[in-house]
């Protein structure tokens, strides 16, 4: 893998990271499911979760009226082969009704801990976990 491929590699995994942020914020959840392999792994905070059928299920029962934004910033990819990489990245995440007062402050930081796999239809998340560092009230 030349220099070229490798920071491809980095910028279309970073890319996923940042897509994952609009995705989750606007409840595009077909889309957001999109983003993983067919097999990929998501660790949420109510557990793991196997394969777009399990990810699809859990975003369409959650409630969709709180405002969200997710900013992941920090973000670190580490190319292990061409069709493998691995990564982190900070994450801040606003949720709340527009007019409450706190909305400016975050309601949860922490990190994204990220492999990613070069599939036919491009990168896409094998696995994430989040860590959930700092946790307001």
């Amino acid at each position: 893998m030349d220099l070229a491929e490798r920071i491809a590699a980095e910028h279309e995994c970073a890319k996923l990271v940042q897509r994952y942020c609009v995705l989750v914020d606007d409840y595009r959840h077909e889309e957001l499911v999109a983003l993983w392999a067919p097999d990929g792994l998501w660790e949420t905070w109510k557990g793991p979760l196997r394969g777009h059928a399990e990810m699809s299920a859990y975003l369409d029962a959650k409630a969709q009226t709180d405002t969200t934004i997710h900013m992941a910033h920090n973000i670190v990819i580490d190319v292990i082969d061409e069709d493998n990489a691995s990564g982190v990245a900070i994450f801040t995440y606003h949720g709340t009704s527009r007019n409450d007062p706190k909305a400016t402050l975050p309601r949860v930081v922490g990190r994204y801990f990220d492999r990613f796999v070069r599939t036919t239809d491009g990168w896409k998340f094998a696995h994430r976990r989040t860590d959930m560092t700092f946790r307001a009230g």
